[in-house]
């Protein structure tokens, strides 16, 4: 019997166990009330820290979950923190401010350093299932300050962020307000992803980030626990 289905075959003595577990690991709560709450009956939380402002926020977390070293800040009403099952996070941070805003990460995604992602002024930033993450990255669905034309309108209203399923990040990356990327894809280090890109098994990379190359996949196994012979280089 593999791992997942031994946890989940003992489900009940699991959220016993991760209960005990969070009372001892660090886990602060502030402004719970009004509404507020953490869900996260199955999940391991180690030095985990959530403060509400607000009203009717939820912060949700999947079965099987492990987190060390997160921070939730939500500033405003109505906002969720969705966190699917079977996820690892490592230092990450989760902003949000107004209302209505909605920060959601896929099922088996693995953030494995530093990442920052903030959701304004009732965006969605969605992560696909499955992701896999390297340090130091940032997502902002909003500029935090506004832009006006010689006129006094606004001219830059936040936008959602959307990226698929199975995508690899690299690190020092910034991902912004409207951008998203296709299932199965990879984001180059150092890219700034700054529009729409749904094309699926595709390599973005630079400044702004653009299709680099078509018609790849991705494995985190590197391709040599499954057998794979890595293409020789040309010489």
């Amino acid at each position: 019997m593999d791992k997942k289905a031994l946890v989940q075959k003992y489900a009940g003595a699991v959220k016993f166990l991760c209960g005990l577990y969070n009372l001892g690991s660090r886990l602060r709560i502030k402004g719970k009330g009004n509404g507020n709450r953490l869900v996260a009956p199955r999940a391991l939380l180690k030095g985990v820290r959530i403060r509400f402002q607000g009203s009717g926020n939820t912060v949700r977390i999947g079965d099987y979950s492990q987190l060390k070293n997160v921070e939730v800040y939500i500033h405003g009403n109505n906002n969720v923190v969705e966190i699917g099952s079977w996820c690892h996070l490592l230092g990450t941070e989760f902003c949000e401010e107004e209302d209505h805003n909605r920060i959601s990460i896929g099922s088996g995604t693995k953030i494995l350093g530093k990442t920052h992602f903030a959701a304004i002024e009732s965006t969605a930033l969605t992560v696909g299932e499955n992701c896999l993450f390297s340090s130091d990255v940032h997502f902002r669905t909003g500029d935090s300050h506004a832009v006006l034309d010689m006129e006094g309108r606004r001219i830059n209203p936040s936008r959602d962020i959307t990226l698929g399923d199975h995508v690899w990040v690299g690190t020092k990356t910034t991902i912004l307000k409207g951008a998203q990327v296709g299932r199965d894809s990879i984001v180059g280090a150092c890219a700034v992803v700054t529009g729409a890109h749904p094309e699926t098994n595709c390599v973005l990379a630079g400044v702004p980030a653009k299709v680099v190359k078509r018609d790849v996949n991705w494995d985190v196994n590197r391709g040599i626990a499954a057998g794979v012979e890595m293409e020789e280089s040309a010489t």
